[in-house]
């Protein structure tokens, strides 16, 4: 793809990504594309993971599992994101005009960050209040909304992921 593709409508910038030969390393050859796929789908099982796992917690299950314990996972969370931020952001480079466009990929990067903001908010908390709710047994109301919130921006974003193939 040169940059004979990029027409006057589309971001200069979005063809210029298009056009590094790391993009079209990704896009053209045999390896990048799916390295970069299976790369986002090891991340997204890490952060999902760890996440279902966190909420169903808040809610009142797995209850043998302390939150200070769930809360020291949390940085294999985080390592998560920064895998699928680098592979997202790798597969973006490679089409970056036609997802710019594609409603499903504007869903699935807003509820992204919304959950990415979520998971912030949610380990500030656990990181004041972990030991008090292991002590005590309970968890507030807040921190099952904090939860249910996570878990509907995650499979939220997995979902707009899986559409953008297909709208």
């Amino acid at each position: 793809m040169g940059m004979e593709y990029c027409i006057p409508d589309n971001p200069y910038l979005l063809c210029l990504l298009e056009n590094t030969a790391y993009s079209q390393w990704i896009v053209a050859g045999l390896v990048g594309w799916p390295l970069m796929l299976s790369m986002h789908a090891v991340g997204l099982a890490i952060i999902v993971g760890i996440m279902f796992t966190l909420n169903m917690r808040m809610f009142g299950f797995f209850k043998p599992i302390p939150f200070s314990a769930i809360n020291d996972l949390m940085v294999f969370g985080w390592i998560g994101i920064a895998l699928n931020i680098f592979s997202g952001f790798s597969l973006f480079m490679a089409q970056a005009n036609f997802y710019i466009t594609n409603f499903p990929f504007i869903l699935k990067i807003t509820f992204i960050i919304l959950g990415i903001a979520n998971l912030h908010y949610t380990q500030k908390v656990l990181k004041r209040d972990a030991a008090g709710w292991d002590a005590s047994g309970e968890v507030p109301q807040i921190s099952m909304l904090l939860a249910g919130t996570s878990l509907a921006f995650w499979i939220l974003a997995v979902v707009g992921g899986r559409l953008i193939a297909y709208l």
